[in-house]
């Protein structure tokens, strides 16, 4: 539905209806205005020279607080329109939380863009619901090339980088999503006009207009905001300008401290410095060209399908399953991830569970080391392992883990890259050139970083290794146990298979 109100102008307004619509809105553009940036699409241009002076921050953007699409303006829409309104509460809390159970605003805000879409349509039987500035807001957001709405040969060249399976993820929920809009409001009035013309590309497409422009937004949480929207991304230091609220609420713009930027330059924000190449490309459709280094990538860890332990182990976690590596620049690759301490230790060690019954009846796994209680699941394993004695026996069993994930990672990018380099693309093919490109690229810079990632975790493994802690382990798992005087020869056999088993065991973990 959406795709077809695009190509029928229904739901699409020309760049030239825009600075009507800001100034019908109160919006004041007060150093900046719309722009277009060869390759990068829609931008916000410097309308004069600016520079941030000593007196204070030099505001270029303000756009009223009725303007910023919160949760909080999503419930005073629903106030003033009834059909929404009904809507709204027939969600119940997948406006409210994600599928995880996380509170979020995303699920209403999306429904909203959703039902701002469908006001529109001429075909209807009967009109329904408030027209509203939203209403026209998105005849301006174009229909967004994400990975969400990539052909599975363009999919195909994501093998082996982190954001396949972070795709294929998305899509998932995505369809359970719309699969729980499309029960629970199957009894509004708003889906009883409209649902049959709605399809899963239509949640999909309101999903990325939400989440190419999403923003973080002081004391106001994550929201759209028209306007502030136009500025494209730049990282660290070329960022020029920063977005806030002012003193009445209102959203504003303001050039960063000690920057200028000259009339006709282009005014950027950041959508995140600590955001990797795959965010980047996942949520916003775009590598920078710029980007040296995937900044930072996340890696799935699985638990040993022989551990009789995994699932209340998986139970327990409290965090995701898996690791992040990070540039943090000058060479240097550091990584994040307590779950990586529940595939380091066993019963052997002092880890153990039990199953225990809430005040409501119902049963639930506790993890527990060495007799405490694993509150906050792998996070308070790390604490105390850390005071352990065999600390770094248990950094060591961590460090191999990883590198091992990240060298079967660089296998799988390795081993598809020379037929994907020769995918044809542009023109009546299956995939688009920019795709092609963007794709490689990512490809490149991920290998890259996990090979720094894979060398620096071999330098600490060595490290660990030549440790007196770790050396001294390795000697007690080797040496054999003292016999007593009254063991006879059977006991003695018995004992010394036991400890062949446990040296073997030793070996097998420490190559």
């Amino acid at each position: 539905m959406l795709r077809q109100g695009k190509s029928q102008g229904w739901l699409s307004l020309s760049p030239e209806a825009f600075h009507p619509w800001t100034q019908l809105n109160g919006v004041r553009f007060h150093d900046v205005r719309q722009g277009h940036v060869e390759g990068r699409g829609s931008a916000l241009l410097a309308s004069k020279d600016v520079e941030n002076s000593a007196e204070g921050a030099e505001c270029l953007l303000t756009v009223p607080k009725d303007l910023i699409l919160s949760q909080e303006q999503v419930h005073e829409q629903a106030k003033v329109d009834r059909d929404f309104r009904e809507l709204l509460e027939s969600l119940g809390d997948f406006g409210r939380r994600n599928l995880m159970g996380h509170e979020t605003p995303r699920g209403a805000i999306v429904a909203f863009i959703l039902y701002q879409a469908t006001l529109s349509c001429p075909d209807l039987p009967e009109r329904f619901g408030v027209h509203s500035p939203f209403t026209d807001y998105v005849k301006f957001l174009p229909l967004e090339n994400l990975p969400t709405f990539w052909t599975a040969p363009e999919l195909r060249l994501l093998t082996g980088t982190t954001l396949l399976p972070a795709t294929t993820s998305k899509l998932a929920s995505l369809r359970r999503e719309h699969a729980l809009l499309t029960t629970l409001a199957a009894s509004t009035r708003w889906h009883r006009l409209v649902g049959d013309r709605l399809t899963l590309d239509d949640w999909l497409q309101a999903d990325a207009m939400y989440r190419s422009r999403a923003l973080d937004y002081p004391r106001v949480g994550h929201c759209m905001v028209p306007c502030v929207d136009l500025a494209n991304h730049a990282a660290h230091e070329e960022t020029v300008a920063v977005y806030d609220v002012d003193s009445e609420g209102n959203a504003v713009l303001a050039l960063r401290p000690g920057k200028k930027v000259r009339g006709g330059e282009e005014v950027t924000i950041s959508y995140g410095d600590e955001k990797g190449a795959c965010e980047m490309l996942f949520s916003y459709g775009f590598l920078d060209a710029r980007m040296q280094s995937a900044e930072t990538l996340f890696l799935s860890l699985a638990l040993p399908a022989g551990d009789a332990l995994g699932a209340a182990k998986r139970e327990v976690a409290g965090c995701a399953p898996g690791f992040k590596i990070v540039d943090a620049g000058d060479g240097e690759v550091d990584w994040t991830g307590e779950f990586v301490w529940l595939l380091c230790v066993g019963p052997e060690d002092g880890l153990s569970f039990e199953v225990a019954r809430t005040v409501e009846g119902e049963e639930e796994v506790r993890g527990f080391w060495k007799g405490e209680e694993l509150e906050g699941g792998a996070p308070r394993l790390y604490a105390l392992l850390g005071k352990s004695r065999l600390w770094e026996v248990y950094r060591l069993r961590a460090v191999m883990i990883l590198q091992q994930r990240v060298f079967d990672q660089m296998q799988v990018l390795y081993a598809s890259q020379e037929e994907l380099e020769g995918t044809e693309c542009g023109e009546e093919t299956e995939v688009r050139r920019e795709v092609y490109e963007q794709a490689m690229a990512l490809r490149r810079l991920e290998f890259e970083l996990m090979e720094r990632a894979y060398e620096d975790f071999e330098r600490q493994k060595l490290e660990l290794a030549e440790s007196d802690v770790v050396k001294a382990y390795l000697a007690e798992m080797q040496a054999p146990p003292a016999p007593s005087a009254a063991d006879d020869g059977r006991h003695q056999g018995a004992a010394s298979d036991e400890h062949q088993q446990q040296q073997g065991q030793a070996d097998e973990d420490f190559s």
